[in-house]
């Protein structure tokens, strides 16, 4: 029977994700910071619950639902590079580690383009916190000494699901009558359902040879008016107010979180997940919040 560990198992993706290998017939075993098959400062239990796993997949990092602050950067950093060198220093410990370690990373790190999306071929060199902080995720990826082990950066876009991520925050928003364009309405949002999510990870530590990076994103993001008005739609609100900028950094500020999260758009699309044969189920956002809003 095939074992899999993941690492941040409670968080909203990790919880269905965990779910979803369970049900997939596989042994899960978990890493947490207190609770779990492992605990991040014992090396030992990270040894022995990576020791004959098929794969590790690790979600562990800081919630950015937070302002921005020099100390908050610090502990977005620190919690996503600490869990990284720690799982890549007990892999290199293991006698027979497992052969794929999917590491979660940002779409964030591409620039911020509006015509032409990003590819996991395009430049890493985005601007601002979130890009930054992807890229030092990335570094500790690439600098732990794993050689049996293949390492894929997974760079996630915007989350669709029941219980957790945006979307419960823009189904407030849309009741609210406050569902309308954010800001300019033109930046892009890039985006995933959770199912679709899980499953990519399921088809990349299956692949023979997966890429070293993959975008998690759906194959057709929307400028974030367009976004609005699908989610409008799949709720059958017809109003939505529109927002801006000003109104969004105050907004923002008041629920202690950066308007960067809202404001800087998001064009990403995955070559590599054709690599590895991969079909979304949800490819077309309206499909995606239908399904979720029949929940």
């Amino acid at each position: 029977m095939r074992k899999i560990v993941i690492a941040g198992a409670s968080g909203f993706i990790g919880n269905r994700m965990t779910a979803y290998f369970k049900e997939m017939g596989w042994v899960v075993k978990t890493i947490g910071r207190t609770e779990g098959d492992a605990t991040w400062n014992d090396q030992p239990s990270l040894i022995r619950t990576l020791e004959d796993a098929h794969a590790v997949v690790n979600l562990a990092g800081k919630s950015v639902n937070c302002r921005f602050t020099a100390s908050n950067v610090e502990a977005l950093i620190a919690s996503r590079v600490d869990t990284t060198r720690a799982i890549g220093d007990a892999i290199a410990l293991c006698k027979n580690p497992p052969p794929v370690w999917v590491n979660a990373s940002g779409a964030s790190i591409y620039r911020e383009a509006v015509i032409n999306a990003n590819t996991e071929q395009s430049p890493s060199d985005g601007l601002g916190t979130m890009a930054d902080v992807a890229r030092k995720w990335e570094q500790a990826l690439l600098q732990c000494n794993t050689p049996r082990t293949k390492k894929v950066a997974l760079r996630i876009s915007l989350v669709l699901g029941q219980g957790g991520g945006v979307y419960p925050t823009f189904k407030m928003l849309v009741r609210l009558l406050q569902g309308g364009a954010q800001g300019s309405g033109k930046q892009m949002m890039s985006w995933i359902h959770i199912e679709d999510l899980v499953q990519l990870v399921n088809a990349i530590i299956t692949s023979e040879n997966p890429p070293q990076i993959v975008n998690a994103a759906a194959p057709y993001p929307l400028s974030n008016k367009d976004f609005m008005q699908c989610f409008r739609e799949s709720m059958g609100v017809s109003i939505g107010i529109p927002a801006p900028a000003v109104f969004i950094r105050l907004g923002t500020s008041m629920l202690g979180v950066d308007s960067e999260l809202v404001l800087r758009g998001m064009h990403v699309v995955s070559e590599n997940a054709q690599q590895i044969h991969f079909v979304f189920q949800y490819p077309e956002l309206a499909d995606a919040l239908n399904q979720l809003a029949k929940q």
